[in-house]
């Protein structure tokens, strides 16, 4: 099965969605562009409670990614998780699946961490 290419957003567009994201509150999600390789990512850091709690909210993660189809980079350290996302397919761009996919871990961090 093939995959769908998305469009990449417009900047502007990128940063009306993680307006509304990170209204959902702390910590909040940002928009970079990276010299190498070009790219243009969404990027959080996350500090959860401890360890036991990073791996509960990893996975959670992980079965999201499983469900959306789309897998973000992601680097953990103890309690201290930073994620990326960006569409491959789509030259390294930001697209609706990035936001998309930020708003449910944002949505996932909430509901574990309340």
């Amino acid at each position: 099965m093939s995959r769908r290419v998305l469009p990449a957003l417009h900047e502007i567009a990128i940063r009306q969605g993680l307006e509304n994201i990170n209204q959902l509150g702390y910590p909040h999600w940002s928009f970079v562009k990276l010299d190498e390789p070009p790219a243009h990512v969404l990027t959080v850091h996350y500090q959860l409670k401890n360890f036991k709690t990073t791996w509960e909210f990893l996975n959670s993660v992980a079965e999201l990614a499983a469900s959306k189809r789309h897998h973000p980079t992601i680097i953990t350290t103890y309690n201290k998780v930073d994620i990326q996302l960006t569409t491959h397919d789509s030259d390294n761009s930001v697209t609706q699946d990035d936001l998309d996919m930020a708003e449910a871990i944002q949505k996932q961090y909430h509901e574990l961490t309340k």
